[in-house]
């Protein structure tokens, strides 16, 4: 036998000796339990729309609330200050 081989032999029965008896019947229970568990296709879905819903909503807040009347005035000014100067440069040319 190959030394590799017997290197993975005294492996396996280190590893075998740390597990307690039972230990693939309690894997197996906790792996059936786990998969009743899961959460439906529906309320994956649920909780999807909800959470969509909820980021629409405050970026709507959030963006109703950041803007401001005179925020706008004063930009809609420099862009007609700069309209002005661009149709004054046109006609001086």
């Amino acid at each position: 036998m190959k030394t590799e081989n017997r290197a993975w032999e005294q492996l396996q029965r280190h590893a075998s000796a740390q597990l307690r008896p039972g230990f693939a019947n309690r894997v197996v229970r906790a792996a059936r339990a786990g998969a009743e568990a899961v959460p439906s296709l529906f309320s994956i879905f649920a909780l999807s729309a909800a959470t969509a819903a909820l980021c629409l909503l405050a970026v709507t807040l959030f963006n109703t609330s950041y803007r401001d009347t005179d925020e706008s005035d004063f930009n809609l000014a420099g862009w007609q200050q700069i309209a002005a100067d661009s149709e004054e440069f046109a006609v001086n040319l």
